[in-house]
């Protein structure tokens, strides 16, 4: 089947998988609900269609840019030193710096982080925090990161379980994490002011691709959806698809 076909005769801008099926139904009569599976794999690997939350989906065309976060030099060689020592280990690293993006307040100094497997975090600080000359730090308080902290600080934190990874790399924070990092992660939240939450968030929204439903996941393991959902709600124009 056409897809190009089935889209056209969709009039929405978001829409649902009822949607395409009336629209390939009145295209083709002996069109069946067991073809659904096919057709929208079609559409979502060809790349014509994007979903932006469970059961909503936009066409290409009209869908944000997909976020592709930019690593520092510093940071691409953390990156390889772990992947070289750990080859199996499950690990992010995400920097603050790329918030800036979405600041109004920048943030001058660079942190960045490495999210490591709960069984692996002490082993891996222990074992490079004498190669990066005691900018390392492992899971510090707000305390000592306001005595401790340099340019460039590595802050070694727990991986939180079903934490979204990248499209292409698993170590890659996509921005949906970065979103909830916001409400979840101590640490972020001291650098950087709440002030500037908002247009953070419609900015994000804004210009790129946000898969809802992946975010309200990894918040809710983060214990953060009700304080995620209520502060989109109460100091933005965002609307939340399948929120009231």
């Amino acid at each position: 089947m056409d897809t190009s076909i089935v889209l056209d005769k969709i009039n929405k801008d978001n829409f649902t998988r009822r949607d395409v099926f009336d629209a390939a139904s009145s295209t083709r009569e002996d069109f069946k609900e067991s073809d659904m599976r096919n057709l929208m794999e079609a559409m979502l690997v060809g790349g014509s269609i994007v979903r932006i939350a469970h059961n909503h989906y936009v066409r290409k065309e009209s869908s944000k840019q997909e976020y592709k976060p930019v690593y520092s030099d510093e940071a691409k060689k953390l990156i390889e030193d772990v992947k070289e020592k750990y080859p199996y280990l499950n690990f992010q690293v995400w920097e603050i710096a790329w918030f800036n993006e979405f600041l109004n307040h920048l943030v001058s100094h660079n942190r960045i982080f490495l999210d490591v497997e709960n069984d692996g975090c002490e082993f891996v600080y222990s074992s490079l925090a004498d190669d990066y000359g005691g900018k390392m730090l492992l899971r510090p308080s707000v305390k000592e990161l306001q005595y401790y902290l340099q340019t460039d600080s590595i802050i070694v934190e727990r991986l939180v379980s079903e934490s979204p990874k990248g499209k292409i790399d698993a170590y890659e924070a996509p921005i949906e994490k970065l979103i909830v990092e916001m409400f979840a992660n101590k640490a972020l939240m001291s650098m950087i002011s709440k002030g500037d939450y908002p247009e953070t968030l419609e900015t994000i929204f804004k210009k790129y691709n946000v898969d809802q439903t992946k975010m309200l996941r990894y918040a809710r393991r983060r214990n953060r959806k009700d304080e995620l959902v209520n502060y989109i709600k109460e100091h933005t124009n965002i609307k939340l698809l399948g929120e009231d």
